[in-house]
């Protein structure tokens, strides 16, 4: 993939997949878990990470950066700014929230991760993202050295660490330290990455022709394939997030390849909403935690719209979507503003400290 060149089909797919989260947080859970469902909607999350990877390496690849040093401070500053800020918002609105609701708040060592004070659906994805911001430039400078080793090592602690979860009690019974685990999910962003160095749009036929890639497609098309149709358990990993583990990725990676392929290149106007939309995806995905833990999505379900069950999961499903794409729009075009204040108050903390500190310093020498 070239990467001085912007690609709308990200942006498409990240559009899409968000509408899919919210869709999956709407739904009841029988249906979440029927086949289709896994085939499609289901792959939102995993599709997220292949694409965060290849943006991030593309990202990498344009600065031309090769010492991990170099990387983190203007890195870390942006990725602060883009990602933090809002969560900062949210955060404080979901204490707001669970006080409101009369609701248990909690305050701790996951609050360090992500997590809400009133937690709501997806969470555990906001957490990863963090861990992914921390650890990226550290992979990268690892993938620039040898792409082939990291791809393998990234399968064997991935694979590992679905097994050791079954066997320590911390990561047991689906509890949220494993679901916030990056590791849950770093042979999908490692493959993310490979992605970019070995995908062109123009020959996706060569990228099928690859031995490997054809291979795991295989088995991760069985392997959803037995999980979600017929029931079947992979003995040595936990069984909530069965159809998406290490084994699945092949399939998630094939979508975002069909998709960067097949989906529209060059905008209009139809496509240039799905492109904001695309872009707005870390600030709708924030609302709909709020949105569905604060119980409006239970008031919504109630309304006398239908009498036929799918029909009325239908259009819910679909006011939820108008309802979360446009405050999430609203809330990513305050971004710069909320940007605005926070560091207008970080840097007068930080004047405010210097300003103390050479006092100080002044009243010792004197």
């Amino acid at each position: 993939m070239n990467e001085s060149r912007h690609y709308l089909q990200i942006d498409i797919l990240k559009a899409l997949a968000i509408i899919s989260v919210i869709v999956i947080h709407t739904i009841p859970p029988n249906m979440v878990k029927h086949p289709v469902s896994i085939f499609l909607i289901y792959q939102a999350v995993p599709v997220f990470f292949v694409l965060m990877a290849v943006n991030a390496l593309m990202s990498f690849k344009r600065r031309n950066y090769t010492i991990l040093s170099s990387i983190y401070p203007n890195y870390l500053k942006s990725r602060f700014e883009r990602i933090v800020y809002p969560l900062i918002v949210v955060w404080i609105l979901s204490l707001v929230i669970a006080v409101l609701l009369n609701k248990e708040i909690y305050i701790g060592t996951m609050t360090l991760i992500g997590y809400m004070p009133l937690s709501g659906p997806g969470n555990y994805f906001i957490s990863i993202l963090l861990q992914f911001v921390l650890l990226f430039p550290i992979l990268y400078w690892l993938y620039k050295y040898n792409p082939k080793y990291v791809l393998i090592a990234g399968f064997i602690l991935n694979f590992a660490f679905e097994v050791l979860a079954t066997q320590t009690p911390v990561l047991g019974n689906n509890s949220y330290w494993y679901r916030a685990c990056i590791l849950r999910y770093l042979f999908l962003i490692v493959l993310g990455m490979w992605l970019v160095d070995n995908f062109e749009p123009a020959h996706l036929k060569s990228l099928i022709k690859r031995k490997n890639l054809l291979i795991g497609l295989v088995v991760s098309i069985l392997y959803i394939t037995g999980v979600s149709i017929f029931s079947l358990k992979f003995p040595y990993f936990q069984g909530s997030w069965q159809p998406q583990t290490v084994l699945s990725f092949f399939y998630p990676l094939f979508l975002c390849a069909l998709g960067i392929k097949y989906l529209p290149s060059v905008s209009n106007r139809v496509w240039n909403s799905f492109r904001v939309v695309g872009k707005a995806s870390y600030h709708i995905f924030l609302v709909q935690m709020l949105f569905f833990v604060s119980g409006l999505q239970l008031i919504i379900f109630d309304l006398n719209l239908q009498n036929v069950l799918l029909i009325k999961i239908l259009v819910v499903s679909i006011i939820n979507v108008l309802i979360l794409v446009g405050l999430g729009l609203l809330f990513y075009y305050m971004d710069s503003k909320i940007a605005f204040v926070f560091n207008h108050c970080f840097s007068g903390t930080y004047n405010l400290y210097k300003t103390g500190l050479l006092f100080y310093n002044r009243k010792l020498r004197g």
